[in-house]
């Protein structure tokens, strides 16, 4: 049975100790697009002297990408480190999680870009967690994306021409990175905004650690740029915060790492297409926010630039 396939809140719920003998509801969080959430209230919630925590349930054949004991490494080391939430229960096989709940405001793009305070406090969270945790997980990224484009291949997922003109790229990427690589940090690697959340006292908490392992922390930062509809200006801003100075090479680093995260998710997305049984447009999602955006890099005129730069 391929993980969370069958497996509802109740089972779930009937599958832990600790709340036997209480009153545990939940409903359906949206906003997901590879797994069901739900809110859970235990004894009527923290107002009234209970809990409030997040269920998680895997969607159908993300067993193909997602190891949950990983994903549950990575979130117990960035709870030690300040900056996500704990983890309290995790269900196996299936490997469902319940996680504490953050009260606050989720960021979107628009309360993120055009916000240059609230960028450096992003950049300011993703340096904590890079400096402080350590993952059991380590990721070849290049290695990843042989993977994932073998997974494509072996379930017959589509691979629009679009899609296939910007992989044949990598190889030049990869030989790049090759030259002169960093060492390998704590990353999150799935840092949409939708992943922050300011709390009411101004702290920022980083949610959603499917995809994270020990990596170049500028592609880190690069899959945060392809996420967002950034300036130039904010592009700069977010390596003059995370080095101190503006560095060009990370810079150029940073930037052909938005392509390679764009075609990566654009590779994910065709495998979802493929195997998911979410209700979403995966196919429309990938050309768009992997695809396309990787073009804007691969069609900018310092592209040239930043391979002989990074």
């Amino acid at each position: 049975m391929a993980a969370g396939s069958h497996l509802t809140p109740e089972e779930i719920i009937a599958r832990i100790d600790d709340w036997k003998g209480k009153d545990v509801r939940y409903e359906e969080l949206g906003g997901g697009i590879t797994n069901h959430n739900y809110i859970v209230w235990v004894d009527g919630g923290r107002e009234n002297g209970g809990a409030k925590y997040v269920m998680r349930v895997p969607g159908v054949g993300t067993d193909m990408f997602i190891d949950r004991n990983v994903e549950r490494d990575c979130m117990i080391q960035a709870a030690k480190a300040g900056v996500g939430p704990a983890v309290v229960h995790q269900i196996d096989p299936e490997g469902a999680l319940v996680i504490d709940f953050v009260e606050g405001e989720v960021m979107h793009p628009e309360t993120i870009s055009g916000h240059p305070d609230r960028l450096r406090q992003v950049v300011e969270t993703v340096k904590i967690f890079h400096e402080k945790s350590v993952f059991q997980h380590k990721i070849a990224l290049f290695d990843m994306l042989r993977h994932y484009k073998k997974l494509a291949a072996d379930i017959n997922a589509p691979m629009p021409d679009e899609l296939a003109a910007t992989v044949k790229v990598l190889d030049d990427i990869e030989a790049v990175m090759k030259r002169a690589p960093v060492p390998d940090v704590a990353c999150h690697n799935d840092l949409l905004s939708e992943n922050f959340i300011i709390d009411a006292d101004n702290k920022m908490w980083v949610i959603d650690w499917e995809y994270g392992g020990m990596t170049d922390p500028y592609f880190d930062l690069g899959d945060f740029v392809m996420e967002h509809p950034f300036s130039r200006e904010e592009q700069r801003l977010i390596i003059s915060t995370y080095c101190g100075e503006m560095n060009e090479r990370f810079f150029a680093r940073m930037m052909l790492y938005r392509m390679t995260s764009g075609i990566w998710w654009a590779i994910w997305a065709m495998i979802q297409h493929t195997v998911s049984q979410i209700e979403f447009d995966y196919m429309a999602w990938g050309l768009d926010r992997g695809v396309r955006r990787a073009h804007e890099v691969l069609d900018d005129p310092d592209y040239t630039k930043w391979l002989a730069e990074a």
